[in-house]
């Protein structure tokens, strides 16, 4: 094998640091849904022991932004929806914008407040996921903090009962209870830092569901 290839562990010592399979081991799980799932493409070396997947040095971009994706989204499938669909990818920039204005740590995970912003810029505008490395917002992966079963959105659901405002309402819309959303976000200031953009994408959601009903409504009348 070339050095331009790589095997999972071997890419992820690489992206992550030398420690960071042996802090979480699961992330080779994670890392190889990708790879199930079309996110990052790989070549599978066959020989008589074990197959083997390596990754080509040009997938590494991906494979890095698909990992720090799914910090925040636990769901492989949606991490791959964010990379495929551009409405997708914009409808989490927009929840991606909220859970980060201004915030120092999310569940105990601390930010680099320099890449924040930059890290959602990229997600709204037309960075291309495949072709250059998002900018890192975490100091460290939140995988070997929380596990690869969670994520920053899961573990800020499971603490709402102490979350502030903004959080809380983040939470509301991430389970599409749009409605209570919009009671709730509306007692805030708009003019607060990323109410607006909440608030606009909790507006959609309704106005989109509405538009759904009134859909059904006149088929049924039919």
């Amino acid at each position: 094998m070339g050095l331009d290839f790589y095997s999972v562990p071997e890419a992820l010592k690489f992206l992550f640091g030398s420690q960071v399979l042996v802090e979480t081991p699961s992330l080779r799980t994670r890392a190889n849904s990708f790879l199930r799932n079309g996110v990052v493409s790989f070549q599978a070396d066959l020989n008589v022991h074990k197959n083997t997947n390596t990754i080509q040095e040009s997938e590494l971009d991906t494979l890095f932004n698909a990992m720090l994706l799914s910090a925040i989204f636990a769901d492989s499938k949606e991490v791959k929806a964010i990379f495929c669909e551009p409405e997708k990818r914009a409808q989490c920039a927009g929840v991606v914008k909220a859970m980060f204005t201004r915030q120092h740590s999310l569940a105990g995970i601390a930010l680099s407040s320099s890449k924040t912003s930059a890290f959602v810029t990229c997600l709204e505008g037309d960075f291309d996921l495949r072709a250059e490395r998002l900018p890192n917002p975490f100091k460290a992966l939140p995988q070997t903090t929380l596990g690869t079963n969670s994520s920053l959105l899961r573990v800020l659901l499971a603490q709402a009962a102490v979350l502030e405002p903004m959080d809380s309402i983040l939470i509301k819309y991430l389970d599409g209870e749009w409605l209570e959303a919009k009671a709730l976000i509306d007692e805030l200031d708009e003019t607060a830092h990323g109410v607006a953009e909440l608030k606009a994408e909790i507006d959609k959601k309704i106005h989109d569901a509405e538009e759904v009903d009134d859909l059904l409504d006149f088929m049924l009348k039919l």
